[in-house]
């Protein structure tokens, strides 16, 4: 029978490539989810955001590859306080 392969563990670069993705997707959501329904509530946002988590997230990634492919680039700031250091 085959083993099961290992993932390798993502690299700080991968870690920080994909909080932007995330990052970019949930503030598109709310964008759009403001706009479509100005009176919803923050509980309601949330549920819907529950159920289009996934495939924001894929067009969120695939806009930052598209962007990176056209030479842009998005990096991580430092945290504050390792910058005050």
């Amino acid at each position: 029978m085959a083993e099961a392969k290992t993932k390798a563990p993502l690299t700080e670069e991968q870690k920080q490539r994909r909080w932007a993705g995330r990052k970019l997707a949930i503030l598109h959501f709310n964008q759009q989810f403001s706009a479509a329904n100005p009176e919803a509530s923050k509980e309601e946002r949330k549920a819907a955001w529950k159920d289009a988590k996934k495939a924001q997230t894929k067009i969120a990634m695939r806009t930052l590859t598209q962007m990176e492919r056209a030479g842009f680039g998005i990096t991580v700031p430092a945290k504050a306080t390792e910058a005050a250091e």
